[in-house]
């Protein structure tokens, strides 16, 4: 009866470590079942990178009172814009406008005059107070009026450069020539002179 008695216990030990072993095994399976649908839920939480790249396009919301917004967020409501492969987000500059060309000054004409007659300081006898001026231009380009500036005044114009004067007063007078334009602007003048006009004295001759 001894021995039968240990033999038992020998084999109710084993079947004991038996049950403990797929006990352990069963728990094992379990916790590996348990930890999946957590990995499952963190690669849903978790965003790819293709997501992510999506999520960098523009996007339109279109509000209920009817105002459109534009974002980079996707959401429900917002609906992807698609460009055009044309479209550039390139501005074209205007082209400055062009320099302006320097101005060439046109050389100015230099128009000269000189008096022939009368010679400066020249006395004249003339008993009815007869004078006759001429006036020159000595080289191109030519005016085309000449003016008698007689005594500090105009006394008169010609395209010839003659003048013949009448009823001048014995004494000292002062004369010069310009060159003038068509419309009286001065173009050029002769230098200053005096002359001197002398008359036969009515005492003497009777």
């Amino acid at each position: 009866m001894q021995k039968l008695t240990v033999y038992t216990f020998i084999l109710l030990l084993l079947a004991a470590l038996q049950s403990n072993s797929a006990s352990a095994q069963v728990t094992a399976q379990r916790n590996d079942t348990q930890g999946k649908p957590n990995e499952a839920s963190n690669e849903k939480t978790m965003p790819s990178n293709t997501q992510q790249s999506k999520s960098n396009g523009i996007y339109k919301v279109v509000a209920a009172d009817g105002s459109v917004t534009y974002t980079d967020r996707p959401s429900v409501d917002a609906k992807p814009v698609a460009f055009d492969g044309k479209t550039q987000n390139v501005v074209t500059a205007a082209a400055p406008p062009p320099m302006p060309k320097p101005q060439v000054k046109a050389k100015q004409p230099n128009y000269t005059v000189s008096i022939q007659s009368p010679a400066p300081e020249a006395t004249i006898r003339n008993n009815v107070g007869e004078i006759t001026i001429q006036a020159t231009q000595p080289s191109a380009p030519k005016a085309p009026i000449y003016r008698l500036v007689f005594n500090d005044a105009p006394y008169a114009s010609n395209t010839s450069g003659v003048f013949q004067l009448s009823g001048i007063d014995r004494g000292a007078h002062t004369f010069k020539v310009e060159l003038t334009n068509n419309t009286g602007k001065t173009l050029a003048s002769s230098p200053l002179q005096t002359l001197y006009l002398h008359q036969a004295s009515a005492l003497i001759n009777n």
